[in-house]
C-alpha cells in the first residue's frame, strides 16, 4: 500500500512540475489574459468573458497554426494578436457608428467596450520620438547610408528596444528607417 502511494505521489509531483514549467514558458500577457478570464467568469461578466475567450482562442490558433505548434506563444505573438483583435473590433464598430447605413448605438457601444477592455492589456509603446531618436543614432553610426543598410538598422533597433519592440508598430518603424537612410 505504501509503495503505491509513493509511486502515485512521484507521478503527481512530476505532472505538477511539468505543468509549472509549461506555465513559466507562457507569455506574461497570455497569463494575464487567462487570469482575467477566470476573474471575469467568477464575476459573471458575460461581455468580458466572451471578449477574453475570443482573444485567447485567436492566440491559440496563431500558435497552433505556426511552424512550432507545441511551443508556447511569445509575448510578441500575443501582443500582435490582441492588436489585430482591437483593429477588427474597431472596424466592426465603425460599421455600426451613427450616420452609417446599419447604425446601431447598442452594437457600437458593445464594440467600443470590447476595445477598451483589450486596450488595457496592451503595453505602452515607446513614443515615436523615442524610436526616431534611436533610429537616428544607429544611422549616424553607419559608414554608408543606403537602402541596403535597412536590415542592419532594424536589427540594431530591435536589440535596443528589447521587450518594448513587441509594442511598436512595425510599419511605422520601417517607414522611419527608410526615411532616415535616404
Amino acid at each position: 500500500m505504501f509503495a503505491r502511494r509513493s509511486v502515485s505521489f512521484a507521478l503527481n509531483a512530476r505532472a505538477f512540475h511539468a505543468s509549472a514549467l509549461q506555465s513559466a514558458d507562457k507569455s506574461a500577457l497570455e497569463v494575464r489574459l487567462r487570469d482575467s478570464l477566470k476573474s471575469a467568469m467568477k464575476a459573471r461578466d458575460k461581455a468580458a468573458v466572451s471578449t477574453l475567450k475570443s482573444v485567447i482562442a485567436d492566440v491559440t490558433y496563431v500558435v497552433k497554426s505556426g511552424s512550432t505548434p507545441n511551443d508556447p506563444a511569445s509575448q510578441e505573438t500575443v501582443i500582435n494578436t490582441v492588436r489585430k483583435g482591437i483593429a477588427k473590433r474597431r472596424e466592426a464598430a465603425e460599421s455600426y457608428a451613427a450616420g452609417t447605413p446599419g447604425a446601431s448605438e447598442e452594437h457600437y457601444a458593445n464594440f467600443m467596450d470590447e476595445i477598451a477592455l483589450l486596450e488595457k492589456y496592451m503595453p505602452v509603446p515607446p513614443t515615436g520620438e523615442a524610436v526616431q531618436k534611436i533610429v537616428d543614432e544607429i544611422v549616424a553610426g553607419l559608414e554608408t547610408r543606403n537602402k541596403a543598410q535597412t536590415g542592419t538598422v532594424m536589427k540594431a533597433l530591435w536589440e535596443r528596444l528589447g521587450e518594448a519592440r513587441a509594442a511598436v508598430d512595425k510599419k511605422d518603424v520601417a517607414a522611419r528607417v527608410a526615411k532616415a537612410l535616404k
